[in-house]
């Protein structure tokens, strides 16, 4: 047997072979590069990972929470609310209960919609989520579904208000505050005033319908969840001339607040509360209880006490009177008051200290003053949106 010997080729046929094979390799390279660049979905592109857990099928969950072992029933519950967590899972509840399920199905995922509600923060959307789920079930032809979500809306109905007044000012609805958790800050949300709020506080929500008002019916469906802080006396609609709605759609607002708390008005706001007369003077006239700061009375110097006799040298009767005169005029308008100094201060401070030591103001006749008022709008517009300047360059 031969011993084993290693073949070799001379060098002269062994460079050919080399450069051939070369060339054959870079030959079957080249495609597959060109693909993956063509494709950056390819495998030769890293996957991001997902950060959000993947919800488990709703369906078996739902079943389960019909099952007749407690534990099962406690499991799929437990399962459930983590659908809470994200739009597509409170999605997936919502079109359950709208399928009208069996009863323990829908009250367990009205109890996991509670929850989420009792706890929204008004910068989430799951939260506007929820609260849309919530009233459409309120609407349900099935009187348990119905009755339970209106139970819980009636229950967290501040929370209801956020909602609805930071879907308004989406809508681009003219109202003061904006942000609706400045409505809690001075009252509580069960404190109902037993007097007139200041015009100027947070705690009392002004509504202006003017010629900007949203004429959807989205915007109507919003007033009517507005409706429990409606019933605190915390709501002042002002109906403004030139506005878009039909007398159905006033009607049916003034059907949600009551005609006393919707009020008409011209484009044009003095900025004052009426102090009632009580009887103790013979001044005719509107008597200024209160200004609201930075508006046209304030920007005159009008103050409390200040009892508006005359408005362009004609004599005013009353608050009725004065609403009805201004509503001729436009924002930028000029009128000229005549104002005098209530005698009314004096003498209820004589009346109600009940101190027979007080002495008596001499009677004096008061004089009069003339005031020239500037008329402003009902509210200060929101400024326009500037977008950001970009950045130097380096």
């Amino acid at each position: 047997m031969l011993p084993h010997q290693t073949l070799r080729c001379p060098p002269v046929i062994r460079r050919p072979i080399r450069r051939i094979a070369v060339l054959l390799a870079c030959t079957l390279l080249l495609p597959a590069v060109a693909t993956a660049q063509s494709n950056p979905d390819s495998e030769t592109v890293p996957a991001q990972a997902s950060t959000a857990p993947a919800l488990p099928a709703i369906a078996p969950l739902l079943q389960q929470l019909t099952a007749p072992e407690f534990t099962t029933r406690q499991q799929a519950a437990t399962q459930l609310r983590q659908f809470a967590d994200s739009a597509d899972g409170l999605k997936q509840l919502g079109d359950a209960l709208a399928a009208s399920p069996a009863p323990e199905i829908a009250r367990r995922i009205l109890d996991i919609l509670e929850h989420q509600f009792s706890n929204a923060d008004i910068s989430s959307p799951a939260t506007f989520t929820t609260a849309e789920i919530l009233e459409q079930a309120a609407l349900a032809e099935r009187w348990d579904i119905a009755e339970t979500a209106r139970q819980t809306l009636d229950r967290l109905w501040t929370t209801r208000v956020n909602v609805a007044v930071v879907e308004l000012v989406r809508l681009k609805a003219p109202l003061r505050p904006q942000d609706p958790r400045l409505l809690w800050q001075e009252l509580a949300p069960d404190a109902v005033p037993g007097f007139q709020l200041n015009p100027s506080s947070n705690s009392l929500l002004r509504i202006f319908i003017d010629q900007s008002w949203p004429q959807t019916p989205r915007a109507m469906a919003l007033l009517q969840r507005l409706a429990a802080l409606g019933k605190t006396g915390r709501v002042s609609i002002y109906s403004i001339q030139g506005h878009p709605l039909t007398p159905e759609q006033l009607a049916s607002i003034k059907a949600i607040f009551g005609d006393t708390r919707v009020q008409d008005r011209g484009p044009v706001c003095l900025g004052i509360l009426q102090e009632p007369a009580l009887g103790l003077g013979n001044d005719s006239g509107v008597l200024i209880g209160q200004v609201e700061k930075g508006s046209s009375a304030d920007n005159a110097g009008l103050t409390g006490g200040d009892l508006i006799t005359k408005m362009n040298d004609e004599n005013l009767t009353d608050f009725d009177d004065l609403v009805t005169r201004l509503k001729q005029h436009q924002v930028g308008d000029k009128i000229r008051l005549e104002v005098i100094k209530s005698r009314q201060s004096d003498m209820r401070r004589r009346i109600f200290e009940q101190n027979p030591n007080l002495p008596a103001q001499p009677a004096i006749p008061p004089v009069p003053r003339e005031v020239v008022v500037t008329l402003q709008g009902w509210y200060t517009p929101d400024p326009p949106h500037t977008p950001a300047e970009p950045a130097p360059q380096n």
